[in-house]
């Protein structure tokens, strides 16, 4: 498992395992035939849950069948029984995913095919496509995808070597084996599922399978990255895990013997892309293995598969057996490759082992010290069905081998126990040619030879227990019991011809009985034990010509072949590394390639100087790390030559570039409330501040010296960058396992003006965990044009945590993909300088936002850069319709679109800020909106027109909407051209409703931008009292449908005239109104007229009043109108109002009591003649008070 290694120092948080449990994929095991289970059992929850939260998500379609490979397994040949393995696992994949491939590409559903598996990986599937799916019965499950975190490797202590050999190697005889047998792992090839290797790693670089002898290498079929996380297809390790296992099984540069089996061959497959191992990369990685391919994934080679494969991962699942790995295994057992596991880190207890290595198929180890005794952390059994596990217990505890970097450190772990038992399998099968792919011989002597301990604590015997396993694993005793026949020993020194000096890592190749590959060591010799017989030797080595022959091994005796080379002209190279600012670069690393010559450092001017180069055609490579980026020229070299470099600005693939600099350090002055340890807070930004193209307003700042933009992050377990896992959006001035105590502080401080701000975020005398007598100042100064400034005070470069030993510093981007890594666990930081990251060119777009008809602004209006279809950033206006975006420098597409509005779209061409007004098209709208209102009784239908009127160059578009039944308007849809009016008649009918007010609205909703809605109130008034008496006449319907009825004398309860005076009548029209009929009659001398019984409530009062005398002079008519009493017409003259013909109409109004009456009196003046009137109505108005 994962190497850990050490008991957590937080209450509650687990001991650290490589991979967290995975996933149950697949389970081959033989059951009864059944019936078909239900399709919706066949999805995993998760899958369901997944695609309830969002509309698609990727899942595993996993398949029936599996391929039966129990003839390919019988196979004598190591080629032809690959090839046999592959064929079966691929036929039986291909005839049943062939429907379901079918379907999906006529979906058009991305999604990839493991035949190791029998699986297909679904990429953004829906839930129509896994209910369709789930229904085939060739179909077995959907599972859920996963990805499960990688913790980076911990430092152990070192216990040292004992007699120069490391002690694991020691506790397992592995160098008793070298000298007693002579075989270091010869003609063996071991891979690693991990993450990663770093190929040229001084421990590892002359063991790589990609390694051609010539000084060049090639990865096709020896490196495998299925996420394509490594740069230009070279193998490397973003995390440390991968390159500490395989040393561990093959690793030696003659001062570090750390390998197991020194003389073997290694590939690799980067199963974990970084601090995370997805299940498709895993799966992926072990296809690989049974049948690498070339660099571009294609051509499988079974023949080039390696004898081992080492997995120090898997999962904590305890007692829980999960066989997702299961068909992997077994295929490898049936190609002959031995699957070595670590079997997990989650002791002490029992039923703890973990998944793969739990299962019948894997073999695990656990871990012991260097006192043999059991590690705390190590996994015990049992395993899958009662099995013994671990298998075995190798060295696990403070092993020290390769890590990048070209270093050395001790790491713990059933990871490191795992790579011990892949190394003596190397050792075992390089001794005996016979045991090569025979799993089960293999195990079986593995078991035999391990040195048994009685630990009965989980159960078991002394011989077999689930704490040792079988016991200690001894590598001389399985050598030993290994069938390896009849043997001699070869042996020789490789020199140069023309000073005898030793030759080290030259290559000895032997074909013969057994095929061999040796390197020379130091001292230039080599040997191994052989199977007896005759061989062919050819012997080679950078810089040297090839010299090749024949040599005859004996049984039981010492054949010496020395051999001479001659040497090629060789001439020194030297050369200046400068920065781009023309300073030199001092500790700067000078790479040569093709060959083994050894990296060289430029001193304090920046020189350098390569000795004794061959003469020959070059690539050097000039690297400081830090903010220089990597430079590499060609040179040919046939004398003595001069080099030299200029090293570029180191920059991410998003834009950003880094510069060292001499910034003073700034203090902040307002302290937050932060402390503790592994805790954050929420920190308002004074500006937005624009950071891999997006732009933020908040922070989370934590104790561990980070701050991102995203979400509340406390990760105080460093790890190389980019990575998936949270916090992104990063600036990381000092990741690491800070303490904030009584005696330190978090400060920010804002300064200068905009826009030019900056704003400090200070980790002032920081501490750390579990070394609290070490403190720091950093901090990261945020610019407002997008800067980020790394600054650092009070570093003691004496101290590497100090300076960076155990701290990743950088920046990342939001999605964990992108990011400029300045220093991972490296102590480099000083005082004297600050890290600056500079984006690229980017500029503010910003402008206002109007209406093309008022020159007003619009808020709300949504305002996008695109590039072609994709949106780069979007904002919104403000009340002021302004709107402001920070872009990076390029081209763009503005748009800005709001409902209602005509969208607007331009080019732009970005190079710095820039101010971009835009004027959106609508048309406009126009109503007259004051309040309508309708008097009306039931059955009197009530209509009023309103103009709606457009008055823009855009056609206007409503519809219609009232708030009531009695009210509607027609037309209630229509379109008004532009520059012109639409009638709109607005009606009511009363029926139904009660006596009383009635208020409602009609809404027109238009496609005007500025008033997408108008409302007119409208109120309807159905009186509970209405009369109307024509006067002197008969009666009728006026033009507004009001009846008017005959004209009668009054009687108690009732209404009418009060006395009967002569009635007068004319045909002649009245001016002045469009009723003539209300007019033409007219009662004189009526005294009066009187309506009796009214409800309680104000009364309009209406009078109409004509001379029908045409002839009649002014003031001969003269009289006085009372109401109730109250004299509200004194000395009315209608001719001298009005005229004579003419309609003068008057109203009034009055309170009345419930049961009472309105009187209306006309009294003559003195000697004037009698008074007339034409038509009288009262109607109670519940919508008046007075």
């Amino acid at each position: 498992m994962g190497a850990t290694l050490l008991p957590h120092r937080h209450p509650g948080r687990a001991w650290l395992v490589l991979l967290t449990a995975l996933l149950a994929m697949l389970s081959t095991l033989t059951v009864p035939a059944m019936a078909e289970p239900d399709p919706a059992d066949k999805i995993e929850r998760a899958v369901a849950e997944a695609l309830e939260a969002k509309d698609s998500s990727d899942f595993w379609v996993m398949f029936t069948e599996q391929a039966d490979l129990t003839g390919p397994s019988q196979v004598a040949d190591w080629n032809a029984r690959g090839q046999a393995v592959l064929d079966a696992l691929r036929e039986t994949a291909d005839r049943s995913q062939a429907a379901v491939r079918a379907d999906l590409n006529g979906a058009q559903v991305d999604y990839q095919s493991f035949f190791i598996a029998n699986a297909l990986l679904v990429r953004g599937g829906t839930t129509a496509l896994a209910d369709s799916l789930a229904k085939r019965a060739e179909v077995a499950s959907i599972l859920a995808t996963h990805t499960y975190a990688l913790p980076t490797p911990q430092p152990a202590a070192d216990p040292g070597a004992v007699d120069a050999v490391e002690w694991g190697l020691a506790a397992i005889n592995a160098d008793d084996v070298w000298s007693g047998f002579g075989v270091r792992g010869e003609g063996v090839v071991v891979g690693n599922i991990d993450s990663g290797v770093q190929f040229d790693h001084p421990a590892l670089a002359a063991k790589y399978r990609g390694n051609t002898g010539s000084g060049t290498v090639d990865h096709n079929y020896n490196w495998f990255d299925p996420s394509r996380v490594c740069a230009g297809g070279t193998p490397c390790d973003n995390n440390g895990h991968g390159t500490h296992t395989m040393g561990t099984m093959v690793g030696g540069d003659g001062a570090n013997q750390v390998g197991v089996a020194p003389g073997a061959r290694w590939i690799a497959a980067k199963g974990c892309e970084s601090n995370g191992c997805s299940e498709a990369a895993l799966l992926a990685s072990g296809q690989w293995m049974l049948a690498p391919t070339d660099s571009t994934g294609a051509n499988p080679r079974p023949d080039l598969r390696p004898h081992v494969v080492n997995n120090s991962w898997g999962s904590s699942n305890g007692g829980t057996i999960d066989p997702w790995y299961r068909a992997t295994v077994q295929a490898w057992r049936a190609a002959g490759i031995f699957p070595s596991f670590s079997n997990g880190n989650s002791g002490p207890g029992c039923n703890t082992a973990g998944s793969p290595g739990d299962n019948r198929e894997s073999f695990s180890s656990g871990a012991f010290d260097v006192n043999g005794a059991i590690a705390s952390f190590s996994s015990r059994g049992p395993g899958e069905n009662g099995d013994v596990k671990p298998n075995l217990a190798a060295p696990g505890v403070n092993v020290r081998s390769s890590v990048p970097g070209n270093g050395y450190a001790a790491n713990s772990g059933t990871s490191m126990a795992s790579p011990h038992t892949s190394g003596t399998v190397a050792l075992m099968w390089s001794s005996a040619p016979s045991l090569v792919g025979d799993i089960a011989r293999t195990e079986a002597l593995l078991d035999d030879t391990a040195v048994d301990v009685d630990n009965l604590t989980c159960g078991g015997t002394a011989d077999d227990n689930n704490v040792f396993g079988e016991g200690k694993l001894d590598a001389y005793a399985a050598v030993d019991r290994s069938p390896r026949g009849p043997v001699g020993m070869l042996t020789g020194t490789v020199t140069d011809a023309s000073t005898a000096a030793p030759i080290s890592g030259a290559r000895v190749e032997l074909t013969g009985p057994s095929n061999r590959s040796l390197l020379t060591g130091a001292p230039g010799s080599y040997s191994s034990s052989l199977p007896v017989g005759d061989y062919t030797i050819s012997v080679s080595a950078f810089g040297y010509g090839t010299l090749a022959g024949t040599v005859s091994v004996a049984e039981g005796q010492t054949t010496t072949r020395d051999v001479a080379l001659v040497p090629q002209p060789s001439s020194d190279i030297t050369g200046v590394v400068r920065s781009s600012a023309g300073q030199p670069v001092a500790n700067a690393t000078v790479r040569i390639t093709p060959g083994p010559i050894q990296s060289v450092t430029s001193g304090a001017d920046g020189a350098f100087v390569i000795h004794r180069v061959p003469h020959g055609d070059y690539q050097l490579t000039a690297s400081a790390g830090g903010c220089a980026d990597p430079r590499t020229q060609a040179l040919t070299v046939d004398g003595p030559e001069t080099l030299d470099f200029t090293l570029p600005n180191r920059s991410d693939s998003f834009g950003h570039h880094c510069t060292l600099e001499t910034t003073s350090y700034v203090e902040g002055d307002t302290p937050l409330a932060l402390t503790g340890d592994d805790q954050a807070t929420l920190v308002q930004l004074p500006f937005e501040f624009f950071f891999y193209g997006k732009t933020y307003r908040e922070a989370h700042v934590t104790t561990n010296g980070h701050v991102n933009f995203l979400a509340r992050s406390t990760a105080y377990a460093n790890a190389a960058i980019p990575g998936t896992a949270a916090p992104n959006a990063a600036i990381y001035p000092f990741w690491d396992d800070l303490l904030i105590d009584a005696s330190s502080r978090v400060m920010t401080k804002t300064s200068g003006t905009a826009p030019n701000r900056e704003f400090v975020i200070e980790w002032r005398n920081a501490t750390f965990f579990q070394a609290t007598t070490t403190r720091i100042d950093v901090e990261a100064v945020l610019s407002e044009s997008g800067v980020v400034s790394l600054r650092y005070r009070n570093l003691d470069s004496a101290t590497p945590r100090e300076t960076g030993s155990s701290a990743t510093v950088g920046i990342e981007n939001a999605t964990g993909t992108v990011a400029l890594q300045y220093s991972l666990n490296s102590p480099v930081l000083n005082n004297a300088q600050s890290i600056r990251f500079t984006p690229p060119a980017s500029g503010v777009l910003s402008g206002t936002v109007t209406d093309a008809n008022d020159s007003l602004p619009v808020a709300g209006a949504v305002v996008r850069a695109m590039n072609g279809a994709t949106e780069v950033a979007q904002t919104t206006t403000a009340a002021d319709g302004t709107y402001r975006l920070r872009l990076l420098a390029a081209d763009y597409a503005v748009e800005v679109t709001k409902q209602h509005y005509v969208a607007s779209s331009s080019p732009l061409t970005l190079t710095g800020d820039h101010t971009q007004n835009v004027a959106l098209n609508t048309p406009r709208a126009e109503l007259d909106t004051t309040p309508l209102t309708f008097l009306a009784e039931a059955g009197q239908l009530r209509t009023a027109t309103l103009s709606l009127r457009s008055t823009s160059a855009l056609s206007l578009d409503y519809s219609l909407s009232s708030g009531a039944s009695w009210l509607w308007a027609v037309p209630g849809t229509s379109s008004v051209k532009p520059e012109s009016a639409q009638a709109v008649t607005v009606r009511v009918d009363p029926v139904g409703l009660t006596p009383g007010v009635h208020d409602s609205t009609i809404t027109f909703s238009t496609n005007a931008g500025r008033t997408p809605t108008l409302t007119v109130p409208v109120r309807l008034v159905v009186p509970e009292y209405r009369r109307g008496i024509n006067v002197g006449g008969s009666g009728l319907t006026d033009r507004n449908g009001d009846v008017w009825v005959d004209d009668q004398r009054w009687a108690p309860g009732g209404s009418g005239y009060l006395s009967a005076g002569p009635v007068t009548t004319t045909r002649k029209a009245i001016a002045g109104t469009e009723d003539d009929a209300l007019f033409q009659s007219q009662r004189e001398s009526a005294g009066g007229y009187r309506f009796d019984t009214l409800p309680a409530g104000t009364y309009q009062v209406q009078l109409n009043f004509a001379e029908l005398n045409a002839f009649q002079p002014v003031g001969r008519r003269v009289f006085d109108v009372s109401l109730n009493g109250t004299k509200v017409l004194p000395n009315y003259d209608i001719a001298a109002r009005v005229g004579a013909l003419t309609a003068d109409v008057h109203e009034f109004w009055v309170t009345v009591p419930d049961g009472g009456s309105i009187a209306i009196e006309l009294a003559a003046l003195a000697g004037k003649k009698p008074p007339v009137l034409n038509a009288v109505r009262i109607t109670h108005r519940p919508d008046r008070t007075t």
